[in-house]
């Protein structure tokens, strides 16, 4: 399993390779039901209030922390438990990249600033190549939440693949 760059310039990014169909793959990026199944950390749910699969479409979703120390970490941070994150699709090629552009608006003391993260995936020997890439926060704080947040999120993705593929193989 691939790892976040770690580096300190350039994007975060993390790769994949999955014995799952594209569509699998696409779906889960690109429907309610498969956004709601992974696109939150552990410990936190995320519910799509819209999402419109157009270029300039609504990518709009709210996070809530459900687990315990979710929940306190917020608090420390004089954070809310739950955020309402808007986003639109800045970029959209069926089955092979996704780029979406989220408006960081919910963070206390900091000026709102754009946040773009691209899913890029290909077909390669009857698997599927996944890149995702998004950006560093101006925070390295938040950039290195973000890592473990994105990290927390593909873990979900990869076992949402897995049931995927298991229900597909079953007669």
């Amino acid at each position: 399993m691939a790892q976040a760059s770690e580096r300190a310039a350039g994007p975060i990014r993390f790769e994949r390779v999955y014995d799952a169909s594209i569509e699998d793959v696409w779906a889960l990026w690109t429907t309610k039901e498969g956004l709601e199944e992974w696109f939150a950390p552990e410990g936190m749910r995320v519910e799509m209030t819209a999402l419109q699969l157009r270029v300039g479409g609504a990518f709009d979703y709210v996070m809530t922390a459900v687990g315990a120390e979710q929940v306190a970490y917020l608090a420390n941070l004089d954070m809310r438990q739950t955020a309402r994150v808007s986003g639109r699709l800045v970029e959209m090629v069926r089955h092979r990249r996704l780029r979406i552009r989220f408006d960081m608006d919910f963070v206390p003391g900091v000026e709102p600033y754009p946040y773009d993260m691209l899913v890029e995936m290909s077909v390669e020997a009857g698997r599927v190549r996944m890149v995702l890439t998004a950006d560093r926060h101006p925070d390295p704080e938040m950039t290195s939440g973000a890592i473990l947040g994105l990290t927390s999120q593909l873990q979900k993705f990869d076992l949402a693949i897995s049931a995927r593929a298991t229900k597909e193989q079953r007669p």
